[in-house]
């Protein structure tokens, strides 16, 4: 009877370890796929960090050619 026991656990514990290769594969081929997303992602708010900026430079400038002070 114990016998019997340890084979079942021993194959749930295969079933267990396959799963988590298969999961553990779909990520590894979908890393890259998540780390360029994040490049791009990175890039646009660091281009719209510069464009505000910019816009606050302008304002600035805007400020001091009418002589306004805050």
């Amino acid at each position: 009877m114990a016998e019997n026991v340890d084979n079942l656990v021993l194959e749930q514990l295969r079933l267990i370890r396959s799963d988590l290769q298969r999961i553990e594969a779909k990520f590894d081929e979908r890393s890259d796929d998540l780390n360029a997303k994040l490049d791009g992602n990175t890039g646009i708010l660091v281009a719209l960090g510069r464009y505000i900026h910019d816009i606050d430079g302008r304002v600035e400038r805007l400020e001091d050619a009418i002589g306004e002070k805050r």
